[in-house]
């Protein structure tokens, strides 16, 4: 879906086609020495970065902070057009807009010849200003990476209350647009975790008239740094067992020492495969480290590199590839520690309507779905409540209590007068709230309608876990019986 105010402006490039091709099979990329890329060159002006993105590696980045000598950019800039590449975007692993010298680089490229320029950025420091300078020195489009629709998740996901703020230079961006009458192109991405993966329609809601395009990615282990991702953070909808990268046959990633990386979000430069301060851009990329890598990716050989753990979702040894451009010496420490102690202080609540009288792996999953997501707050059923719609319980209610304090993942129990969950829920005001599918048909249809609705009031979402297969309190009751 395109949210467009002027769809016939600028460049036309389709990101979310862009972000497929990365990782779709193109066997004929996959080769020792590929063409040298038209598009896909990032140069990392600068490691720095005013967020802290919980899915970042940004976060536990032991490498030096600097930035590229502007000299050797432009050197690079020069060589890769030689070469032909024609695309360039000035960002990878810091934000852009802390660079002073950036509308520098977007005129240097511009003046060598690129025709498309552009940038990503979380847009916390993109003000009118900053925003004429780049633009008026020739950019093409923007991006801004916007992770969350609304401002709670927004601040729990990028570590700063910056939402409002970056609605507002987004709002200037589309007014200077039409007061410049340039041609630029306003994108808005929105990286996907488990909080945020069902708010789609939120994304096209809030940013409608704002971009021309609102394009979605699922978080990732992206460059092998963040394990913890799929434990901690991947979509309940990404089943994806293995990943197709794209990378090392068709971009070009330069850091800010004025290296050649397979992947633009080298934290520690561990996937290093050339020095340019040394070597040319042409001799890095058909140089034996690189086609070596190629030929790794070529016959799944990448043990030992943090490329295995990304492409395959595992978390195993990793050694940089050139030692001498990473601070890293032996093995890296992968820390989920930074993560962990995010989502335990995320202040996000999930509200478990629940009757609990007969405890089965049903119910299990359910509190473990529901951990996921924040503090667990479960509204028991009262007897009265459950008799109004179903058999009456075994077990009285301050039985059933007990049974579930015994649980993990429970972290606070409330009692749940009824089956309309509306005082419970308007009370709490919970983040989430979980409730298996079953409630979708039947008695609780109506209940269900009530609570979403109710729900979306203050951006709360409604999980709906997949039902347990192959085992209910129905069919326990009938074996009983």
């Amino acid at each position: 879906m395109s949210t467009s105010t002027n769809s016939s402006m600028g460049k036309d490039v389709d990101l979310q086609e862009r972000v497929r091709l990365k990782k779709a099979d193109r066997d004929e990329l996959y080769c020792l020495e590929p063409p040298f890329p038209k598009t896909n060159f990032l140069m990392e002006l600068s490691s720095a970065c005013n967020h802290a993105c919980i899915f970042c590696a940004h976060q536990k980045m032991q490498r030096k902070v600097s930035k590229m000598d502007k000299a050797k950019g432009f050197d690079i800039l020069r060589q890769a057009y030689e070469l032909g590449t024609r695309e360039v975007g000035f960002y990878a692993t810091g934000e852009p807009f802390l660079i002073p010298e950036l509308p520098e680089y977007i005129a240097e490229a511009k003046k060598i010849g690129y025709s498309y320029v552009y940038l990503t950025s979380n847009g916390s420091l993109a003000t009118p200003e900053r925003i004429r300078a780049v633009i008026d020195a020739g950019l093409d489009s923007i991006k801004f990476s916007i992770n969350a629709p609304q401002r709670k998740l927004y601040a729990f996901i990028h570590g700063y209350d910056d939402f409002d703020k970056v609605m507002e230079h987004l709002r200037y961006l589309n007014d200077y647009r039409r007061e410049s009458g340039r041609s630029y192109k306003i994108y808005v991405t929105g990286i996907l975790t488990r909080f945020t993966e069902n708010l789609k329609d939120k994304y096209y809601e809030v940013f409608d008239g704002l971009a021309d395009q609102v394009v979605f990615k699922y978080v990732y282990n992206q460059g092998g740094y963040m394990p913890e991702i799929d434990e901690l953070l991947r979509c309940e909808c990404d089943t994806e067992v293995r990943r197709r990268c794209n990378l090392p046959f068709d971009a070009i990633s330069v850091t800010q020492e004025g290296y050649l990386s397979i992947e633009n979000a080298d934290y520690e430069n561990m996937l290093i495969v050339a020095d340019l301060n040394k070597v040319s851009l042409r001799e890095g990329w058909y140089g034996d480290k690189m086609k070596d890598m190629r030929r790794r990716f070529i016959e799944d050989d990448l043990a030992g590199t943090l490329c295995d753990g990304c492409v395959h979702h595992t978390k195993s040894p990793a050694r940089a590839i050139m030692p001498e451009c990473s601070n890293i010496k032996g093995d890296y420490v992968f820390d989920d520690s930074a993560v962990r102690e995010r989502l335990k202080n995320s202040g996000l609540t999930v509200y478990v309507p629940m009757s609990a009288d007969i405890i089965h792996p049903g119910h299990i999953n359910i509190l473990k779905t529901a951990a996921r997501y924040g503090k667990v707050i479960v509204g028991l059923f009262s007897d009265e409540a459950i008799s109004s719609y179903k058999p009456k319980p075994y077990m009285t209610y301050d039985q059933r209590r007990k049974v579930l304090e015994s649980i993990k993942y429970v972290d606070e129990i409330i009692p749940q007068a009824t089956k309309d969950y509306d005082d419970n829920i308007r009370s709490l005001k919970p983040d989430f709230m979980i409730h298996g599918k079953d409630w979708r048909e039947g008695p609780l249809s109506e209940v269900r309608a009530k609570a979403i609705a109710a729900m979306a009031e203050w951006g709360g979402q409604v999980i709906e876990p997949d039902y347990t297969k192959g085992v209910s309190s129905s069919m326990i009751r009938g074996q009983i019986r």
